[in-house]
C-alpha cells in the first residue's frame, strides 16, 4: 500500500489544532493515537501526545485518518440545497445561482462554490429546519440510569452492556430523529420518543421502537390523570439490514398531530407506516432514550434531531409484499424519468418552465404563461439533464462528467455524514486549501470537518475503513 503527496503540500501550521489533546490518528496496523496534531508533510505528520516525551513522525501512507473536534454548522438562510456530485460527494450550503453552466452554492464553511454542472448529479432543495439537537460531541446533557454502560468516544455514543442513556431534546409537534447505528451480530435495543422524563427507565409517557433481530414493532405508553396503558401502533416490521449489514442510517419521522409515524433505513422505507389513532391521549414529553438489552456492541453517531414539515415522500413496501425472507431489501421500483422542462415544488406541485435567474433568494421561472418568481425555498428540485445523458455509453456527448482522481487526494468529512474529495494544497491559519475538477480551488475552514481521509485511492485501505466501521 503507497500513497503518494505530492511535494506542494505545506507544512501544517500548530495554529491548525493548537496544542489540545482532541485529535485522533487511525492507522493501517489499527493502532490509534489521541494527541495534537502539529504538521504535515510531504510524506508524514507530526503528532504530539501527553505521553510522548517529544512529537513523533508518522509516515503518511499508513494513516487511514484523523478525527477533529466537532464543530456545530454556521446555519444561514430559509432554505438548504444539496448538492450530490457525480463522483458521490455531497455538500449543502444556499444555492446562490444556477445557469447551462454552473451551479453557484453560498457555504458557511468555504464561501461561495461554483459547481460544473456536467459533474453535478442532483440537486435538492429543502426548507431550513429547526435544529434541537446535533452530535453527540460528549457525555454532557445525556441521562444514564444503568451505571456507566454508555461511553463516548470518537463522536459517537457507545454501550457494550444493557443500560438505557436519555436526553431531554424538547422534541416539536413534528419531529425528525435520524442517526447512524452499528453494531456487532445483530441490534437489540429500544428506542424511546416523546419521553415525560429522561430520569426514569420506564417513562409513563412515550412511543417505543423495539429493535430485536430483523424486527421492529412500535408502541406507545401513555398515562392521563387515573386512566393508561400500553398499545401496539401496527404490525412488525422486517429489518434485513440488521441482519445483513453491521450499519446503517435510522431515520424517524413522528407526527404528532395526525399520529402517523414513519421509519427509514438507508433511505429506504421500512413496512407501512405506524398510526397513532389516539395521539392526544397521554401528556408526552420531549425526551429520547436509547437503551442496549444485552452486551452486544452498539454505536450512535450523526445524531440529528429536527423540526419536520410534515410531508411524506414515496410509498412504503406493503408487508404482504415485503422480503420477510430475503437477505436483502429489494430494489425500489424505477422512478419515472424526470422532465427536464418541469420543476418540481415543496408541495409536490410542479411548473412546466426553464429557470432563468436566482437572485436574493427569489428564483425566475419563464413558463408559457409568463415569468415566475418564487422564494428558493418553495423549490424541492429539477432535472439537471436526462437519463440518457448520464449513461455512460453517451458521455460522449459532454452533458455529464465523472471528476477525476489525483495522488494526494483527501476526503474530508462534515459531521453530518456528507463529504468531499479535494487534493490538498496548502493548510494554514485553520483553512484547508484545495483543488477538485467539480469546483477548482477551495479553502474550507478546518472547522467544518469532522474526519479527514487519507490515502482514499488504495484499495487495501478502503477495505480496511469498511471493515473498521464504527468500531475502530
Amino acid at each position: 500500500m503507497k500513497a503518494t503527496i505530492p511535494s506542494t503540500l505545506l507544512l501544517l501550521a500548530t495554529c491548525l489544532i493548537a496544542g489540545a489533546q482532541d485529535t485522533e490518528i487511525h492507522c493501517a496496523d489499527g493502532s490509534r493515537i489521541r494527541g495534537s496534531l502539529l504538521g504535515i508533510g510531504t510524506d508524514r505528520i507530526e503528532f504530539g501526545a501527553d505521553f510522548l516525551a517529544a512529537p513523533v513522525p508518522l509516515r503518511l501512507d499508513q494513516i487511514l485518518d484523523l478525527t477533529l473536534p466537532v464543530h456545530p454548522a454556521q446555519a444561514e438562510g430559509d432554505h438548504v440545497a444539496t448538492v450530490t456530485l457525480s463522483n458521490g460527494d455531497v455538500l449543502r450550503g444556499q444555492l446562490n445561482g444556477v445557469n447551462e453552466a454552473e451551479i453557484r452554492l453560498k457555504t458557511w464553511y468555504a464561501g461561495e462554490m461554483v459547481f460544473n454542472r456536467k459533474m453535478v448529479d442532483t440537486l435538492e432543495i429543502e426548507d431550513r429546519p429547526e435544529i434541537y439537537y446535533t452530535g453527540p460531541s460528549g457525555l454532557d446533557g445525556w441521562v444514564q440510569k444503568d451505571g456507566e454502560a454508555w461511553t463516548y468516544e470518537n463522536g459517537a455514543l457507545r454501550a457494550s452492556s444493557s443500560g438505557s442513556i436519555a436526553r431531554d431534546v424538547k422534541l416539536p409537534a413534528r419531529s425528525r430523529i435520524a442517526f447512524d447505528l452499528a453494531w456487532r451480530s445483530n441490534p437489540n435495543l429500544r428506542i424511546l420518543l416523546y419521553s415525560d422524563s429522561v430520569e426514569a427507565d420506564t417513562p409513563s409517557n412515550c412511543y417505543e421502537l423495539s429493535c430485536q433481530g430483523r424486527h421492529v414493532q412500535f408502541q406507545k405508553r401513555w398515562m392521563k390523570d387515573d386512566r393508561g396503558g400500553t398499545v401496539s401502533l401496527g404490525d412488525y416490521a422486517s429489518v434485513p439490514e440488521f441482519q445483513s449489514k453491521e450499519k446503517c442510517r435510522i431515520e424517524l419521522l413522528v407526527d404528532r398531530k395526525t399520529g402517523v409515524i414513519r421509519m427509514l433505513v438507508n433511505d429506504r422505507i421500512v413496512g407501512r407506516d405506524w398510526k397513532d389513532d389516539s395521539p392526544e391521549l397521554g401528556t408526552m414529553g420531549g425526551g429520547i432514550h436509547f437503551k442496549s438489552l444485552d452486551s452486544s456492541p452498539l454505536a450512535l453517531s450523526r445524531i440529528e434531531v429536527t423540526s419536520w414539515d410534515g410531508m411524506l415522500e414515496g410509498t412504503p413496501v406493503p408487508l404482504d409484499e415485503g422480503f420477510m425472507d430475503e437477505e436483502e431489501p429489494p430494489a425500489p421500483p424505477p422512478e419515472a424519468e424526470p422532465d427536464p422542462t418541469r420543476i418540481r415544488l415543496r408541495n409536490n406541485d410542479r411548473i412546466a418552465g426553464e429557470m432563468v435567474a436566482i437572485e436574493d433568494g427569489k428564483v425566475k421561472i419563464k413558463t408559457t404563461f409568463g415569468d415566475v418568481t418564487l422564494p428558493v425555498s418553495r423549490l424541492r428540485t429539477f432535472a439537471l439533464r436526462t437519463k440518457e445523458a448520464r449513461d455512460p455509453a453517451n458521455w460522449e456527448m459532454g452533458l455529464y462528467e465523472i471528476p477525476k482522481r489525483y495522488n494526494g487526494d483527501v476526503r474530508g468529512w462534515f459531521p453530518d455524514g456528507t463529504c468531499v474529495t479535494f487534493r490538498l494544497t496548502k493548510v494554514e491559519g485553520g483553512k484547508l486549501t484545495g483543488t477538485a475538477q467539480p469546483f477548482g480551488t477551495a479553502v474550507f475552514d478546518q472547522k467544518a470537518f469532522s474526519r479527514i481521509e487519507f490515502n482514499i485511492h488504495e484499495p487495501d485501505f478502503e477495505k480496511l475503513r469498511d471493515t473498521l466501521g464504527s468500531f475502530r
